[in-house]
């Protein structure tokens, strides 16, 4: 008789979480090549930013989860930067935006991609057990989703928000 085996719970857990950044960054791109880049770049759409401003956020913060995973993955989790205080954080998003501010809505694109595919590679070497690894200060599972899906399809959601204010009213058939 043929044994089956199975994945453990930290390895259906990878699974589902690059099923979830797929299916965000599908979304996010999807609804992105509707818009114009006029709209893409223009300032204060989401609060102080625009939506290249939200991408290089949404990037940024993919790249620090790719640096956090790498460190864990070689034994150094103790040097994971994490953000004590939202003003920290702030600065850390008001530095990255400032400088991306020069390049184009294409090339941020580009740059998005690359930090999710990252993101994924790391994850993928990253050991499940290290998911939930009691001895992190914060354990991976805890962290990752805010650095990923649940952050991105929360900028998503506000970008459509403020997109659904900029078309003009539907007029009602006869």
């Amino acid at each position: 008789m043929a044994t089956t085996r199975r994945k453990g719970p930290g390895a259906a857990w990878k699974q589902t979480a690059i099923r979830r950044m797929d299916r965000t960054r599908t979304a996010t791109l999807s609804f992105l090549k509707r818009l114009p880049e006029e709209a893409i770049v223009h300032p204060r759409t989401q609060g102080d930013w625009s939506i290249k401003d939200i991408l290089a956020h949404i990037a940024a913060w993919e790249e620090e989860g790719a640096k956090r995973l790498a460190l864990i993955r070689r034994g150094r989790a103790e040097r994971v930067h994490f953000y004590d205080d939202m003003s920290e954080a702030d600065r850390f998003n008001t530095r990255v935006v400032a400088a991306a501010a020069r390049v184009s809505p294409r090339a941020m694109l580009g740059r998005l991609e690359r930090a999710r595919r990252h993101l994924v590679q790391e994850l993928r070497k990253l050991p499940p057990s290290a998911l939930r690894d009691p001895s992190h200060r914060y354990p991976v599972a805890g962290w990752l989703p805010e650095f990923a899906w649940t952050h991105e399809r929360g900028h998503l959601a506000d970008i459509k928000a403020w997109w659904a204010t900029q078309k003009p009213p539907k007029r009602g058939g006869m």
